[in-house]
């Protein structure tokens, strides 16, 4: 498995993707610090309490990172899978003497792991370099514990895992229609259905993880169908 994800890399440069995580960093960072800031833009907000809480801040970015992340995810889905099975290519995907349920596990691992990993890590720099500025320039009136740092920390690991989810569902919508256009539509379509259910986690948060764990059974459920129309697939 691991041979077969580094050949896909190899046959699919993925400068372009690091250069989209880095620019979605830098905007969401730039977000964070904005929405922490309305309470000094406009004191007479009405819930200004919450734009100055780091739970609120914290949840608010992980959002918007689950939603561009698994979006990207699936721009990577339509170049790895639906290009590659569609047309002459999924003639030249044929000819290897590899399994067709290997190749494809290794397609769809690298793009679950990538948005999934990528969110990861700039989540990570993201709320530490906001932490660490908030030292010296606060923008929260609340104090940051370990209690609220190790939930961000996990709050942030379900939503890079559910980026990873939207990812494989999104492409396997599109696989099953062959259309890029169906791919994205339907990415967008989840985030915006997930950040909506999402928001109930400011009030109760084990709607987080109950979303994750359907989130996950669906998944599944793809990458089976995913095999067995490979496998069944005529070119």
């Amino acid at each position: 498995m691991h041979k077969l994800i580094s050949l896909e890399i190899r046959r699919n440069h993925l400068r372009p993707y690091h250069i989209a995580v880095l620019i979605c960093s830098f905007t969401l960072l730039a977000f964070h610090y904005f929405m922490a800031a309305i309470p000094l833009i406009d004191p007479t907000e009405t819930d200004i309490e919450m734009f100055s809480s780091y739970h609120f801040l914290f949840h608010l970015n992980h959002l918007l990172s689950m939603s561009a992340f698994g979006i990207l995810g699936a721009v990577m889905g339509t170049r790895f899978v639906i290009e590659e099975y569609s047309g002459t290519r999924a003639i030249l995907s044929f000819s290897y003497p590899i399994r067709r349920k290997k190749m494809m596990g290794a397609k769809l691992w690298l793009i679950f792991c990538y948005p999934v990993v990528a969110m990861l890590l700039g989540g990570i720099v993201i709320d530490s370099i906001f932490s660490f500025t908030e030292r010296f320039f606060p923008f929260c009136t609340d104090s940051l514990t370990w209690k609220t740092a190790g939930w961000a920390f996990l709050s942030l690991l379900c939503h890079s895992l559910l980026a990873g989810t939207v990812t494989l569902i999104s492409t396997w919508i599109g696989f099953l229609k062959q259309s890029i256009p169906v791919t994205i539509v339907s990415a967008i379509l989840t985030v915006t259905i997930l950040c909506q259910i999402l928001s109930l986690t400011f009030s109760f948060r084990p709607v987080l993880f109950i979303l994750l764990g359907i989130a996950v059974l669906l998944t599944v459920m793809a990458v089976k169908s995913f095999f067995h129309l490979v496998e069944n697939m005529e070119v």
